[in-house]
């Protein structure tokens, strides 16, 4: 989960995905998990961006900043109202 900018919230979730070949995940399937488990509604993807890999240090850390650069030029990808 990264934060991107909005207009009018200042900044939404958006949940950044590597699944498995032979995984299809959808965003609704996401929220409807994360509902279940009793997650705030607050705190639910409103965006979900499915990668091939995810920018890493040489450790292996996820590089969260650079992830949230590349999530932030994206402008046209759909959105779930939740």
């Amino acid at each position: 989960m990264v934060a991107y900018p909005d207009e009018m919230l200042g900044e939404r979730a958006c949940a950044v995905l590597v699944p498995r070949p032979e995984v299809s995940v959808t965003l609704e399937e996401i929220v409807a998990y994360l509902r279940d488990l009793g997650i705030a509604t607050f705190k639910l993807p409103e965006r979900l961006e499915i990668r091939d890999e995810l920018p890493r240090n040489p450790l292996g850390k996820i590089l969260k900043r650079e992830l949230r650069g590349r999530i932030a030029t994206i402008k046209n990808s759909p959105l779930l109202h939740v």
